[in-house]
């Protein structure tokens, strides 16, 4: 470690962490923390327009007719990514904390 190195990482035990890199773990577990959040409030949108989870509204995709085709549709590849989204934030989050 150079001495600029070492000036730099005594600034991140001030701020009570052990190094530069668990500080930035810390900063990444936030911000994935930050889009989950956002992506399950999208997801609960579209549970509750519809009054169920996306495997049953999947499932009973055909039976819905109180609601368009086209805004089914939309609804649904907009839903599946949004799940899949939180599920790669998910996976992302469970590397960090290894």
């Amino acid at each position: 470690m150079t001495v600029e190195q070492v000036s730099i990482e005594s600034i991140f035990h001030e701020m009570g962490f052990k190094s530069s890199t668990d500080y930035a773990i810390r900063k990444a577990q936030e911000e994935l923390l930050r889009e989950l959040k956002v992506c399950n409030g999208r997801i609960e949108v579209f549970e509750k327009k519809y009054g169920m989870t996306y495997m049953e509204f999947d499932r009973l995709f055909n039976e819905l007719t109180q609601f368009g085709l086209f805004e089914r549709e939309d609804d649904i590849m907009d839903w599946r990514a949004e799940m899949y989204v939180m599920r790669e934030v998910e996976r992302r989050l469970a590397q960090l904390v290894q």
